[in-house]
């Protein structure tokens, strides 16, 4: 029994086969059978060397360089001049720079890193200064601290392993200014701050008012810094010591001041 309404045939005329499963070309359109359905076997008009034909309805973008002949379907435009071109001649110049604006974006990109290193390079040296003022104060303080032991005066019920020695600064300033000069002088570490005030005024010979609750009160400061021990009177000199707040054989300023800070440039 046949069935002429199924099947297609070839569209080869010299085959005119009858296919269930014929193909058709999608360059030409036309039903083929399995035996020409390439464009080779049927000579595709359609198709010729690797080139279809497009439709109308569909531009070509040519390439804007002079000398190029390539054309695309899609186009590439550039992004500063809007004009199209091919993958070969994207770079036509356009984006180009001059060799004036390059060295401004190069000296504008460099500034940061020189502010960087010139600033870096102050730093380190404000470092290293600052390590050799601290070697050489250190140095300075041992050799002050040797002296020092050879002539202090204090408390000779001090033990020996107990005493700090100290180069003290009498009061220059306010009406019990003091006219002498520095005087070494021990301490004992177990004492509070307040009690040793109070020895190393009586050593210099300083009039001394702090249990006067209205009175000028002397405090020791610093003499390389001008700033004052400390505000609490009961802490213990051993405790300043351990914290690295006080060195043994440092140079001090007894004054009478209400602030925490004097000029230290005045006692030289």
């Amino acid at each position: 029994m046949e069935f002429p309404s199924l099947g297609v045939r070839c569209s080869v005329s010299a085959c005119k086969q009858l296919d269930f499963l014929a193909f058709s070309c999608s360059h030409c359109k036309l039903i083929f059978c399995k035996e020409h359905f390439h464009v080779s076997a049927h000579s595709c008009l359609k198709f010729q060397d690797n080139i279809v034909e497009s439709p109308e309805s569909v531009s070509d973008y040519y390439c804007s360089d002079s000398s190029c002949n390539n054309h695309s379907p899609v186009e590439i435009p550039c992004v500063k001049c809007c004009l199209h071109f091919c993958i070969a001649h994207r770079h036509h110049g356009c984006l180009d720079i001059s060799e004036e604006q390059k060295s401004k974006e190069l000296e504008k990109w460099n500034k940061p890193r020189q502010e960087f290193d010139e600033a870096k390079a102050t730093v380190d040296k404000q470092i290293s200064n600052s390590l050799r003022k601290a070697k050489n104060s250190t140095v300075a303080v041992k050799v002050q601290l040797m002296r020092l032991k050879g002539r202090a005066v204090g408390f000779n019920g001090i033990p020996t392993d107990e005493r700090r020695y100290f180069l003290v600064y009498p009061p220059i300033t306010g009406s019990l200014k003091h006219t002498g000069g520095p005087k070494a002088v021990f301490t004992c570490l177990r004492w509070s701050l307040g009690r040793t005030i109070d020895a190393f005024a009586d050593a210099l010979s300083v009039p001394n008012t702090n249990n006067l609750s209205k009175s000028q009160k002397l405090k020791l400061f610093h003499q390389n810094t001008g700033y004052a021990l400390s505000e609490r009177m009961d802490i213990l000199i051993s405790d300043l010591l351990s914290s690295a707040s006080l060195i043994d054989g440092e140079s001090l300023i007894l004054e009478y001041s209400d602030g925490l800070k004097v000029d230290e440039s005045m006692y030289r």
